[in-house]
């Protein structure tokens, strides 16, 4: 089963649970460790999407509280299967992955109220994304979402060169 770091807990935000920092967290460090964690075919409203049909289940004590945000502060990290702090995260900063980074079609669409200059504004998944904004996610992609946006940027071309 995965585990949350003890610096993270539960707690309201604007009518909605989320997980905060508890204390200062240092970039790069593990929050959440997922390996373990039972995974399902389809999505659910709870779920992160781990690979192609592959998502895991969001429970209160991993991922069941993550939030969304276009400017997240952490991400999840394929190669040890983590969310892992993008940046420096202050203590009572709610720690926010971007959804559209991992999702290729959300199962349920939200307005999206993040504040950030950047915001999609609408959460739908990737496959909603302008080019620009895929691209922009790239460094933080899921793998499977990776390689497709490889293969259409590289059909693109050919595309131009004929």
């Amino acid at each position: 089963m995965g585990t949350r770091s003890a610096k993270l807990d539960v707690a309201m935000t604007n009518e909605r649970r989320g997980l905060f920092a508890l204390v200062s967290i240092d970039r790069n460090e593990i929050l959440i460790d997922l390996n373990g964690e039972n995974t399902f075919l389809s999505p659910t409203r709870r779920s992160l999407q781990i690979g192609e049909r592959k998502h895991v289940f969001g429970r209160e004590d991993t991922v069941g509280y993550l939030n969304h945000g276009c400017d997240p502060n952490s991400f999840l990290d394929f190669s040890c299967l983590c969310v892992r702090a993008l940046r420096d995260i202050q203590a009572g900063e709610e720690v926010k992955v971007n959804y559209a980074a991992t999702e290729y079609e959300m199962h349920d669409d939200f307005c999206c109220d993040c504040g950030s200059p950047v915001c999609f504004r609408i959460i739908r998944g990737f496959k909603f994304l302008t080019r620009d904004q895929q691209v922009e996610l790239k460094p933080y992609l899921a793998p499977y979402l990776l390689k497709n946006l490889d293969e259409e940027i590289s059909q693109d071309r050919h595309l131009v060169e004929k």
